[in-house]
């Protein structure tokens, strides 16, 4: 949870698909304790990565791509990464 505070704290002005407002509100949702209406587009940008081929998602590929998403914030926790991925990595939103 600090790390969650410090990377919060010293966050960059959020911009269009910001991979650390992303990180902290999805795992704010995995714990169960969601960022209400502040975090809809946060979710909307993870959730609207999808790999599809002939119109099918592809799960596998919509997975890794969504976890290169969150590692560009480079100060998220790994652990609430994993959290987030096992949470939300094959869902769609």
């Amino acid at each position: 949870m600090l790390s969650l505070f410090i990377l919060f704290t010293f966050s960059p002005v959020a911009s269009a698909a910001d991979a650390c407002k992303t990180v902290l509100c999805l795992y704010g949702k995995a714990v169960g304790s969601g960022g209400g209406s502040e975090c809809r587009s946060a979710e909307k940008d993870f959730f609207n990565i999808l790999k599809k081929k002939k119109g099918s998602i592809r799960w596998s590929k919509t997975f890794d791509a969504r976890k290169d998403f969150l590692n560009q914030c480079s100060s998220a926790d790994p652990a609430a990464i994993a959290k987030i991925m096992s949470k939300f990595g094959r869902v769609r939103g």
